[in-house]
């Protein structure tokens, strides 16, 4: 089940340069290592109006939170995958390379615990970049953007609704 969330990004960038923009759905009883998020992507030539991302570029890398006022932590920790998939005329994906594979830990919340984004009534929607990953496809396919949680001893990240990837030009 895909969420779609609305909110402006915190940095003020310009909707003409967002190129791909995809949310999924965190279960409600919380985020565990066997819940990963997965985001397809497929670079064509020509591009399309549905994914329009073009092969060689170097893409900024945005995401969007939606989280309930109890979500604890000050950050989001999770593992970040990008792989190159085919389907071999199967219908099933397979891996043919890994691309990227990197820990990040979006911000939701300053260092005096208050949530950054705005809220409606218990849920807060917060949009940010990633300052420092940024995403090439070098060939023309299909990929996918996976996110899995990084616990940290914890058994599950509970008070998450929604997380999105935000790909800028």
């Amino acid at each position: 089940m895909l969420v779609l969330v609305a909110s402006a990004c915190q940095r003020g960038a310009d909707e003409d340069d967002l190129a791909y923009y995809r949310t999924a759905s965190v279960p409600t009883l919380g985020w565990t290592n066997s819940d990963t998020l997965f985001f397809p992507i497929r670079i064509t030539q020509p591009t399309t109006l549905r994914t329009p991302l073009v092969q060689g570029h170097q893409y900024q890398m945005g995401y969007s939170v939606r989280m309930s006022s109890s979500y604890p932590l000050t950050r989001v920790p999770m593992q970040l995958v990008v792989q190159q998939t085919d389907t071999a005329g199967t219908g099933r994906e397979y891996v043919v390379r890994n691309v990227l594979r990197r820990h990040i830990a979006p911000v939701v919340r300053d260092t005096l615990g208050h949530p950054l984004g705005p809220s409606w009534g218990s849920l807060i929607d917060y949009e940010g970049y990633i300052d420092d990953v940024t995403i090439q496809f070098d060939s023309l396919g299909t990929y996918r953007m996976m996110l899995i949680p990084a616990l940290q001893g914890r058994s599950r990240l509970t008070g998450l609704s929604a997380i999105g990837i935000m790909l800028f030009k």
